[in-house]
């Protein structure tokens, strides 16, 4: 269900929360250093979106995956009435996000016959916000001051911050990298070169009287940031869904578009080759040579040993960190829980206490259970452990991985004739992204590879 989706992430959350403090409270009681701030703010900020976004969960539990059932994506009657309920809109919140002029013109948009044109379906006003908006990023992103043509005229525009802020929600549920990882935004998307130095195997050195003072150059290099396009595919929507008033058609239409969006988001950041399209984090560690074997007869599974090997691959000066967790899929956490000692006994003990000690009841919101002491991301997008592949289990300080997003975010187009005859209009985003890790010699990120057979 969406809404413990969305409590599962917000524990989550809450435990790199308290972690941050208490690594400060064991260390003497110092005060956070301005990494740690600006970590803990922006944790808190998300805890606080989550806060926000399950109190609206209410009325959007179900995925409405039944659009894409049937020939050319029509749905039944029943099927309709049930998206109808699922997705009803009170009249007061649609009021309160109508007070945007921006979103307004953007859910009228969304809402206008497939037969009529925007300029006919909307008034005036409405229709100049959405070109201004829109001329004004595109103007941005022309040194010269010109407009890109064919931007607007094709139908699509820029979002408004609150459909933003769905779609953002949506693409959150799949994968670990989502909110995990570092991000930046910018307002074009130019090639960015981002500098690294790696200055990790100097030291400074003892001289004697008289002697002349050793040049030890720093050794600069950088990665370079790209702005590749994902789309989301064409979503089919009823015109009898459209043009119904009192449901919530930027819900459903962000839910949709921020799904597709966020599978493919977590995928290319995790296992992207990196030539034309983003670099994974599991790509980029593996070039980097940061990696680990696992020891051999074991189905390609990691065993104790091998947890310890790899979490000791990563320096300490980032093993440590508050960002420095674990990263791997729910097949990898199922082996973990199956790990025993010489007797037959679970490793994986504070689950297990935690289970009898709470009975049968899961408590969606209590912290999860730690391995080695450092919290873990489920991630469905890593490699399933199998003869010599590299990346079914990843740890490191996941800030040191970095993906570049535009600041204008997500462009939606709609599409008005092509499925007409279906009585249906067809929606489609855009983004632009790109996924890199910032690597400056030192262990920060490493992998395991499972052994060749």
């Amino acid at each position: 269900m969406y809404r413990h989706e969305l409590q599962t992430k917000q524990a989550a959350i809450g435990t790199q929360i308290t972690a941050i403090t208490a690594k400060a409270k064991s260390e003497n009681n110092r005060g956070l250093t301005g990494e740690e701030q600006r970590r803990f703010h922006k944790l808190e900020a998300d805890y606080s979106a989550l806060e926000d976004s399950i109190a609206c969960a209410e009325r959007s539990d179900h995925i409405a995956d039944r659009l894409a059932a049937g020939p050319g994506g029509r749905i039944s009657e029943l099927q309709l009435e049930e998206l109808r309920d699922t997705y009803r809109v009170s009249p007061k919140s649609r009021a309160e996000r109508m007070k945007d002029p921006h979103y307004r013109a953007f859910s009228n948009m969304l809402r206008v016959r497939p037969q009529v044109s925007l300029a006919e379906g909307l008034d005036a006003a409405d229709l100049h916000i959405l070109q201004s908006t829109t001329e004004r990023y595109l103007n941005a992103q022309q040194p010269t001051g010109g407009a890109a043509g064919g931007f607007g005229t094709q139908g699509g525009y820029l979002v408004p911050q609150g459909f933003s802020d769905m779609l953002e929600e949506a693409k959150k549920w799949f994968g670990g990298i989502k909110g995990v990882v570092d991000k930046f935004t910018t307002a074009t998307g130019n090639p960015l070169p981002w500098p690294t130095v790696n200055d990790t195997m100097n030291r400074g050195r003892i001289i004697g009287q008289n002697v002349q003072v050793t040049e030890t150059d720093f050794v600069f290099d950088q990665v370079t940031f790209n702005a590749y396009i994902g789309s989301s595919d064409i979503v089919l929507i009823p015109l009898a869904m459209i043009e119904d008033a009192f449901f919530d058609m930027d819900a459903l239409t962000a839910r949709l578009l921020g799904t597709r969006l966020g599978r493919l988001y977590n995928w290319k950041c995790t296992t992207g080759a990196g030539t034309i399209e983003p670099t994974g984090i599991v790509t980029a560690a593996v070039s980097a040579g940061l990696t680990s074997t696992y020891t051999t007869g074991q189905n390609y599974l990691p065993k104790y040993q091998d947890l310890v090997a790899l979490e000791h691959t990563v320096d300490p000066a980032y093993r440590y960190n508050p960002s420095s967790m674990w990263m791997f899929s729910d097949t990898i956490l199922k082996a973990l829980k199956q790990l025993v000692d010489g007797n037959g006994r679970p490793l994986w003990q504070p689950g297990l206490t935690a289970s009898f000690r709470e009975g049968a009841a899961v408590d969606l919101l209590a912290s999860r259970p730690t391995v080695l002491d450092h919290p873990y991301i489920i991630n469905q997008d890593m490699p399933l452990p199998a003869s010599g592949v590299s990346g079914s289990m990843l740890f490191g300080d996941l800030f040191t991985f970095k993906v570049r997003e535009l600041t204008a975010g997500t462009t939606v187009m709609r599409l008005t004739e092509r499925y007409a005859d279906y009585l249906q209009q067809g929606f489609l985003a855009f983004q632009r992204f790109d996924s890199q890790f910032v690597y400056s010699g030192g262990n920060a990120i490493a992998v395991g590879v499972s052994p060749t057979s």
